[in-house]
């Protein structure tokens, strides 16, 4: 089972930053190692070698298909094929579409609420002891960057009223992604 890995706190959905990486990695025949975090813009090292390695690793979630729609496809695609990468990367985002949001998709329920997310970090934190080791700061971080990625995405309309949008999957996400991969892009 995958783990739960918390490092997208540092670096919501850097949309931009991912179709940067994306356009390079094509321009290169998709050999990872021929890019390098300088094309991040930050003054400060550790934040342009920590953010780097983490869009790296969302984009190795991606196929090159993918990667290329990120590359060249329109904004809402590439917030998209972004908000689907980090499904694939973050287990604790992919369960919280899956239990909270399909959920309440289904209950015609389009509100999300803290109480939701609180809700559900608890009682993830009842079953796995890496969540329940998390100090109260660090799971309000976790709770505040999934409402900010799932707002980047067009997911939820915004971080404070936490509307659900179903987005529109054009004609070429409808074509390559798996039926899984348009769950979790609220498409049933």
């Amino acid at each position: 089972m995958q783990v739960y890995r918390f490092s997208f706190t540092a670096a919501s959905l850097m949309v931009s930053e991912l179709v940067v990486l994306a356009k390079l990695l094509i321009s290169v025949d998709f050999d990872y190692d021929q890019i390098s975090q300088n094309e991040i813009k930050r003054d400060r090292e550790a934040t342009r070698k920590r953010e780097f390695s983490e869009l790296v690793l969302r984009l190795k979630t991606l196929s090159n298909e993918e990667i290329k729609i990120l590359a060249e496809s329109s904004l809402e695609n590439q917030k998209l094929i972004s908000f689907l990468a980090c499904v694939r990367l973050y287990r604790i985002i992919r369960e919280f579409v899956e239990e909270v949001i399909l959920e309440k998709i289904l209950l015609f329920d389009n509100l999300l609420s803290n109480r939701d997310i609180s809700a559900f970090m608890y009682n993830k934190s009842l079953e796995y002891k890496e969540i329940e080791k998390l100090t109260e700061g660090t799971q309000k971080k976790v709770q505040q960057v999934i409402f900010k990625i799932l707002e980047q995405a067009g997911i939820i309309d915004s971080v404070r009223t936490k509307k659900i949008q179903i987005p529109f999957l054009d004609f070429n996400l409808q074509n390559i992604l798996l039926e899984q991969d348009k769950k979790y892009l609220l498409n049933l």
